[in-house]
């Protein structure tokens, strides 16, 4: 029976309960809370912090961190066919993200995955970057292009969103910097796609890995993920609270 694991025992049949690939759903949900447990721990205060100032809830943005770096502060990625595009627009080669092929890049390098959809990359890697940007890209020493070409910290925001910002990529490692830029990058999709910041939650998800509310993740999962723990965040949330109504 789909999303049953048969356990056989003397004389009897015991049916449990998976979450579709195979692990038990209690351990899939043991090792959940353990991760949003962590993330609140190290991140809740930062999380705060930052959602002070805006209208995105705690809850979203801790679950986001879940999904993106579970909650490692000196989270990096290097993304290659960043890498290649930026590459191809410091040399003057190029302005639109996507003309450049994997086969362009060095061999270590193809060897490592993309982690966001290529729509994302597009959004923002546009002509109008290029424009404006090409000439700061054609001085820039290949270390520095490589961290543009890299998603840094809780929310794995990319370097390139450093490019005309106050600070450095290297930057987007310290919490309340980074949440900061995540949040302004977030309004960005609020106001682009007209979102409900108190519901169109899903949507939200989308535009981060995807730079569009309809797109399609990199990972299938990764919305459900971020709404299932969103409401562990606020389980965890609701919890602190109870105990510190009861004195504990």
């Amino acid at each position: 029976m789909p999303g049953q694991e048969v356990v056989t025992g003397k004389g009897s049949c015991q049916a449990t309960a998976t979450n579709g690939s195979g692990a038990p759903r209690s351990k899939v949900a043991g090792a959940e809370r353990h991760l949003m447990r962590r993330v609140w721990g190290r991140c809740h205060r930062f999380v705060l912090e930052a959602c002070k100032y805006s209208s995105v809830p705690p809850a979203f943005l801790g679950a986001l961190t879940a999904n993106e770096s579970g909650g490692d502060l000196g989270a990096a990625r290097f993304e290659p066919a960043v890498y290649a595009h930026l590459r191809a627009l410091a040399e003057g080669r190029t302005a639109g993200f996507g003309l450049v092929r994997p086969e362009s890049l060095a061999p270590e390098i193809t060897a490592m995955l993309q982690a966001k959809a290529s729509t994302f990359h597009a959004r923002f890697l546009d002509a109008p970057f290029a424009t404006e940007h090409a000439g700061d890209l054609a001085r820039a020493q290949d270390q520095a292009l490589r961290e543009l070409a890299t998603s840094w910290g809780l929310t794995q925001i990319m370097g390139y969103h450093m490019v005309g910002r106050p600070g450095t990529t290297r930057d987007l490692l310290e919490p309340s910097f980074h949440y900061r830029v995540a949040l302004s990058l977030l309004a960005q999709f609020v106001a682009a796609y007209q979102l409900d910041v108190a519901g169109e939650f899903a949507e939200m998800f989308r535009c981060w890995n995807t730079g569009r509310p309809d797109g399609r993740t990199f990972d299938p999962e990764y919305v459900e993920k971020g709404l299932r723990r969103m409401a562990l965040y606020h389980e965890l949330a609701g919890a602190l609270h109870h105990r510190v109504r009861a004195g504990g």
